[in-house]
């Protein structure tokens, strides 16, 4: 009976210690078939929002699209602390440049992730789609503590 209660203890204080750290959420950032810019998400409506690490996919309908390159964008604003004509400004340079090569074109599917860049806003948009047949593209971003 000893044990069971040592290993019951034991699992809850790992839980208690290990959930914070595993706070993630997923976001749609892009699903359309042309270049442009995808919605941004305001984190900052979130509970959770200090996401500063990503993990992002690229999804295309069409395995014979020829290129696709996206540009992850995040700001600092929320709109406690910015105007409302700051809330979508955007560097041009991005957090994340991610062009697909011929193998994860071939698959239809790219994977990338983006280190130590917290944001209170994010965006993600395709700067380069060309080739296949009507190809949609739809980039998912996980943001993780």
């Amino acid at each position: 009976m000893k044990k069971i209660i040592v290993t019951l203890l034991t699992a809850v204080s790992m839980m208690m210690i290990f959930l914070p750290l595993a706070n993630a959420a997923m976001f749609v950032l892009y699903n359309d078939n042309k270049t442009g810019d995808g919605a941004p998400v305001d984190l900052s409506k979130l509970t959770i929002n200090e996401f500063k690490t990503w993990s992002c996919d690229i999804d295309v309908s069409d395995n014979s699209t020829t290129a696709v390159s996206v540009a992850i964008s995040g700001n600092q604003c929320d709109p406690s602390h910015c105007s409302q004509s700051r809330l979508n400004k955007y560097s041009p340079m991005a957090m994340a440049l991610y062009s697909m090569n011929i193998s994860e074109l071939a698959a239809g599917f790219a994977s990338f992730s983006i280190v130590d860049m917290p944001v209170q806003r994010i965006r993600a948009s395709v700067v380069a789609l060309s080739g296949g047949t009507n190809p949609y593209v739809t980039v998912r971003c996980t943001g993780v503590r």
